[in-house]
């Protein structure tokens, strides 16, 4: 790799550890836990995030959690449901 494609992977691998992070953050704070959520490595040089697989009740609750908010927030749904 080039110095230029090293910046850039460091850069996809730093962005996809913030995004998970800051999805297991806010998943906690409603009482969600995905235990394999992570940063992955870098796809086509984008970040890139594996979500991986829970239990039957963290995407229940998940599902929950989205559905609240897009009531709340109409601006939020993309196809008017």
């Amino acid at each position: 790799m080039t110095a230029t494609n090293e910046e850039q992977h460091s850069d996809a691998l730093l962005a996809g550890a913030t995004a998970a992070a800051g999805l297991k953050e806010a998943l906690a704070r409603v009482g969600v836990v995905v235990p394999s959520l992570r940063a992955g490595d870098p796809v086509a040089g984008s970040a890139f995030v594996e979500l991986g697989g829970c239990n039957a009740g963290a995407v229940t609750k998940l599902a929950e959690v989205i559905n609240a908010a897009a009531d709340a927030n109409p601006e939020l749904r993309i196809d008017g449901r």
